[in-house]
């Protein structure tokens, strides 16, 4: 697919349509790459954690949310829809002090093994050409 590319951790595989940091950056362009990839990934996250809060039918529950797909993406839909209205009207957050979201939990299950061969070597390539294009 082309036109967008998904931003990932170091958990994940790098592949042509997920981008992930550079792990050791050799130059200062993977170094601005990396940075602006950490901001992005911050914004993206915080986002879905402010959602989450708000609406608690879309947690896991024993690591998969407890729905059809279809039913899943409507929720998605409905929610997104109901937080911007809120967001706009500035409705606030209610408090929660038991937040069961938390990225640091050690029970979280262990990201997807690294790729190999030709989806990494077209990653690779991905990445070269975005930080050439826009971080030189």
């Amino acid at each position: 697919m082309k036109g967008f590319h998904f931003l990932g951790d170091s958990g994940y595989p790098l592949e042509p349509n997920l981008m992930v940091q550079v792990g050791q950056p050799a130059n200062a362009a993977e170094g601005r790459y990396n940075t602006s990839l950490k901001k992005t990934r911050v914004v993206v996250e915080q986002t879905i954690g402010i959602w989450k809060a708000r609406f608690k039918c879309v947690h896991q529950k024993g690591g998969t949310l407890s729905y059809t797909p279809l039913k899943c993406g409507k929720m998605a839909a409905a929610t997104f829809l109901l937080h911007n209205y809120c967001r706009r009207r500035n409705i606030p957050l209610l408090e929660d002090p038991d937040d069961p979201d938390d990225p640091d939990d050690p029970d979280d299950p262990d990201p997807a093994p690294a790729a190999a061969g030709a989806r990494l070597a077209a990653g690779q390539a991905r990445r070269r050409q975005i930080i050439q294009e826009y971080f030189s």
